[in-house]
């Protein structure tokens, strides 16, 4: 059979009864949530190192007393300390999920547990920056009060009451803050990367 016919032959197959099996279409339909998932690490990523940039300079930007400067760059290089431990389990991931090719359910089972476990750390480093905005507050408090020839062994009783309560105030926005960013953000794609489980169980 010469190339022509051949071609001839193959064209004349009739291909309308060509199935995709229906597993390998579930595992592909987990690529879009993996591809959103990505996008949105990436912003993140671009986001988070853009901040921990600028809060390098904040001492200068909010002219705090330069006497409160080792206070908070001692505070400011355990935070980069913390996020750089946290990006490079991020960036672990991340890759992981790019070397995922849509091949096994239990590749995509893989990665759903490395997602939920990947929120859990995300949450421990959102707690782990609340004692570096305590102390950022206390150096921007401590900074005016300088400035004003005050100490905060001289504030009144009623108002040391009052900041404790702002910090505590403070401190459960930013745990809920956390929670409801997370789940925002990331939630989504548990839900739907648990949805494809939930199909290729029902399949077996």
């Amino acid at each position: 059979m010469n190339l022509d016919n051949f071609k001839s032959a193959w064209n004349a197959e009739n291909t309308d009864d060509v199935q995709i099996p229906r597993q390998l279409q579930q595992l592909r339909k987990a690529q879009h949530p993996l591809e959103g998932l990505k996008r949105n690490m990436r912003l993140e990523t671009y986001v988070q190192s853009v901040a921990i940039i600028i809060l390098g300079f904040s001492p200068q930007i909010f002219h705090i007393h330069p006497s409160l400067y080792m206070i908070y760059y001692v505070a400011y290089v355990m935070l980069v300390v913390f996020s750089g431990y946290y990006f490079f389990g991020f960036r672990q991931f991340y890759q992981q999920i790019s070397n995922y090719g849509a091949g096994t359910k239990d590749g995509l089972m893989e990665i759903y547990f490395e997602l939920r476990l990947n929120i859990e750390r995300y949450h421990s480093f959102g707690f782990l920056l609340l004692p570096f905005a305590l102390v950022w507050i206390g150096v921007l408090i401590q900074s005016r009060n300088l400035a004003q020839g005050k100490s905060m062994m001289t504030i009144a009783v009623g108002d040391q009451f009052t900041l404790v309560i702002w910090v505590l105030i403070m401190t459960l926005l930013i745990v809920v803050a956390i929670q409801v960013w997370t789940n925002f953000y990331y939630g989504k794609y548990v839900k739907q990367l648990k949805t494809v489980l939930d199909e290729l169980k029902e399949e077996n």
